[in-house]
């Protein structure tokens, strides 16, 4: 009989007041030991670091497989937002600016729609109130403001708010699906190449 996960929870409850308590242990203490005022900032590590997090967060609560990108637009635009103005309007852009960059990239980049209009990033340890102002960089450039510790702050609120509300065992479910992959039936070249080094040990 196998042993559960370490992780494994019992409520839909604990599934976030375990993301938030592993969250702030790890995030929060680093935040806490950077100096924003004197720098070096490691603003893509930062963002990079907490991303992820929002993106488990919408996957729990949209629960739509293979959706992931759809999961965080729609956590930023609904549960985010109820923390903090700013984020429904903006949704699509973070998870487009987000997706397609700093998780998959080593650079940020720009969205472009045609040649009128063209959006990126600045993060950066301005004054919270900043965090996701767009401002306008050249007539047809814009700039959307992000900042770590705003983004580090909501995501807190996010996860304090999930606790108190009723997910009928989904999230508990969903979450603890999360710590195991059987790959007897799946067929794709990883799969099968870890099928055989598991075998081989």
């Amino acid at each position: 009989m196998r042993t559960p996960h370490p992780g494994t929870v019992t409520s839909d409850a604990q599934a976030f007041e375990q993301i938030s308590s592993r969250f702030q242990d790890e995030v929060g203490r680093i935040l806490s030991s950077i100096d924003f005022t004197r720098g070096p900032v490691p603003f893509w590590a930062l963002t990079r670091m907490m991303f992820p997090v929002v993106e488990s967060l919408g996957d729990l609560i949209y629960r739509q497989n293979n959706a992931t990108a759809r999961n965080l637009r729609s956590v930023l635009e609904k549960e985010f937002e109820s923390v903090r103005s700013g984020y429904a309007g903006k949704a699509a852009l973070l998870t487009l600016l987000y997706r397609h960059s700093l998780a998959h990239h080593d650079e940020l980049l720009t969205l472009t729609s045609g040649s009128k209009r063209e959006i990126g990033w600045s993060v950066s340890s301005a004054d919270d109130a900043n965090h996701l102002h767009i401002r306008t960089a050249t007539p047809g450039f814009f700039i959307l403001e992000f900042q770590p510790r705003a983004f580090y702050t909501d995501i807190v609120k996010v996860c304090g708010a999930a606790v108190s509300r009723s997910w009928s065992g989904e999230v508990m479910k969903r979450y603890n699906g999360w710590m195991s992959l059987d790959i007897e039936s799946r067929q794709d070249s990883t799969a099968k190449a870890a099928r055989t080094e598991m075998e081989s040990l």
